[in-house]
């Protein structure tokens, strides 16, 4: 599936494109075309849809590990069966992909976490993680945009601010861009 939704904006009834992490969610005008035709043209456009080619921008974002309030950097690199060293210099050691923007603006769910970082989610989530917390949830890492309930593992702090409302374009990312996180022993 291309950023713009690809063949999906092309038909007709097709109000508005969400794309997400493995899905996509389409609003229509059933006045327009019945909800049958409609999931029709939709599963072709699916199967004959690509990934995306277009590379977005690159950000770095740096992260101090471990001083996320809570941290549970010590789970997660148990749950590899590493150091924190090790699971630090993993975590850094790849250039992730916005997949999508979701659940609270400027949320990017990135994709690419190498298969031994996927720690399960908490059984419990926190009612407040602070923004700015990097955090991992199954397979995917992310940065916390604002104070926001999460059950993510948090692993370390940034204090980029991937959501502003003021900014021209308030999320710092979208669709398509990569992220590549950079070990700091302070936000200075």
């Amino acid at each position: 599936m291309c950023r713009e939704g690809g063949a999906l904006v092309k038909i007709q009834s097709v109000r508005h494109i969400q794309l997400g992490v493995n899905n996509v969610l389409v609003s229509f005008d059933p006045q327009e075309k019945h909800p049958s035709e409609l999931k029709e043209l939709l599963v072709r456009a699916w199967s004959q849809a690509a990934p995306s080619t277009v590379k977005g921008k690159l950000l770095e974002v740096p992260v101090v590990y471990g001083m996320a309030e809570g941290s549970e950097l010590e789970t997660v690199a148990s749950n590899a069966n590493m150091s924190i060293e090790e699971t630090i210099a993993l975590h850094t050691s790849v250039e992730y992909h916005v997949a999508c923007i979701g659940s609270v603006p400027g949320f990017a769910y990135l994709v690419g976490l190498p298969d031994p970082l996927a720690t399960p989610r908490r059984t419990v989530p926190r009612t407040r993680v602070p923004k700015g917390a990097v955090g991992i949830g199954g397979p995917q890492t992310g940065v916390m945009p604002m104070d926001m309930p999460s059950g993510w593992n948090l692993i370390g702090m940034t204090h980029l601010d991937l959501f502003d409302p003021q900014r021209d374009t308030p999320s710092l990312l979208s669709p398509g861009d990569r992220v590549r996180f950079i070990s700091k022993s302070s936000l200075k």
